[in-house]
């Protein structure tokens, strides 16, 4: 009897150890399958976007809106019509100089109905805030003219010039392109009406300009 309430005990301990082992495979089966349908979720639904995301979204969108914006900028350089007559991309009068640049004011320039252009600038007497000021810069590979203007504009004589010969305002017409605001010049030309007197010269410079020509 001790030998076969052994074996019973034996037999007994072996099955009871084979329900604990498949007990505990069910249970992780169990939780193996829900942490499965747990990472699945998102799939299902994923024409549902969290708030978080439509928040970076439009944010990201807006940001790039104002990029788009900034880009534009306040200045442009002038329209194709007008930059093929006066044969440059801008035009200005030098208002401030400074070690390796220099400041200008905006030359309106309007094409008007019969097709003919006209120019305006302040005088050198008024008032202009710094917003109004236009920085140019330049490097090595610039050109700096001197253009005397004859008969009306019917011929012009060109000189080497230098950044030393530029004076407070005095016109300039500029080559080149805007970034952010600021002309990167590859061409400054100073404009000089030849063959009329000095007291005539000074009255043009200094005067509002307001010029027509077709």
């Amino acid at each position: 009897m001790k030998m076969k309430t052994g074996k019973i005990m034996v037999l007994l301990g072996i099955v009871s150890a084979l329900n604990i082992g498949m007990t505990g495979c069910g249970t992780t089966h169990e939780y193996n399958m829900k942490i499965q349908e747990n990472e699945m979720l998102p799939e299902k639904a994923g024409d549902a976007v969290p708030e978080d995301k439509e928040e970076d979204t439009a944010r990201a969108q807006g940001n790039t809106v104002k990029a788009q914006e900034n880009a534009v900028g306040r200045w442009q350089v002038l329209e194709p019509e007008a930059a093929a007559a006066f044969d440059a991309d801008f035009k200005g009068k030098v208002w401030e100089i400074t070690e390796d640049s220099f400041y200008i004011v905006e030359t309106k320039v309007k094409i008007l109905e019969d097709g003919s252009l006209s120019t305006s600038t302040p005088s050198s007497n008024a008032p202009i805030p710094d917003s109004w000021l236009i920085q140019v810069v330049f490097d090595d590979d610039t050109t700096f003219l001197v253009r005397t203007i004859y008969d009306n504009g019917e011929s012009y004589e060109d000189q080497e010039a230098g950044f030393e010969d530029l004076e407070e305002h005095m016109a300039v017409d500029m080559k080149g392109h805007f970034e952010e605001d600021v002309f990167y010049a590859t061409e400054i030309r100073m404009p000089e009406i030849g063959d009329i007197g000095d007291a005539r010269k000074e009255t043009w410079a200094d005067s509002i300009i307001e010029i027509v020509e077709k």
